[in-house]
């Protein structure tokens, strides 16, 4: 089933949309697909601009989540992910997370040699974000953006999916014919 329109403004529960557009995202982007960085961002560039969002701040918020923000760029530094995790922010109305995603990615720029080698000169790489600056510029910025996903509920950043598909449901389907 594709997702449509009227799909999204019939769904009633938060919980039952958002079901229905990681469905979606995974019809689309199957795993074969997200392995595959050849497939993966041809695939995003045909996504409606909404789901493409949301399939950009996936793995973010994870790696916030789970870790941390200087820590999401040392298994997140293709900049085409970056890209798609900053636009996927500004898109999903994110804006203060995607402020500090956009400061930390400039802070990290000099660093990406390091990032992609994952050569940190010997050191363990939580010793190396530390020894760079990256914690101690993050580490605000961390707790504001936990607090965000502590009060959005358990999916975290991804409880802005179903706030923005019902807001801008056109902007999650397919151009319907």
């Amino acid at each position: 089933m594709t997702l449509t329109i009227e799909t999204i403004r019939a769904t009633e529960s938060d919980d039952a949309l958002f079901d229905l557009l990681a469905t979606e995202l995974d019809r689309l982007l199957p795993d074969e697909v997200k392995e595959d960085p050849d497939r993966y961002y041809p695939a995003l560039d045909s996504l409606p601009q909404g789901l493409r969002a949301m399939a950009g701040i996936y793995f973010f918020n994870v790696s916030v989540t789970l870790d941390s923000l200087a820590v999401h760029f040392g298994t997140h530094h293709d900049e085409r992910d970056l890209r798609e995790t900053l636009n996927g922010l500004r898109e999903l109305e994110l804006a203060e997370i995607a402020g500090f995603f956009e400061q930390a990615w400039k802070f990290m720029e000099p660093h990406m040699a390091e990032l992609q080698s994952g050569d940190y000169g010997g050191k363990d790489f939580s010793e190396w974000l530390v020894d760079i600056g990256a914690q101690k510029l993050t580490g605000p910025m961390d707790g504001i953006i936990r607090a965000h996903c502590e009060n959005a509920g358990e999916l975290g950043l991804l409880e802005s999916w179903p706030v923005y598909a019902r807001k801008y449901p056109e902007r999650c389907v397919a151009a319907e014919t």
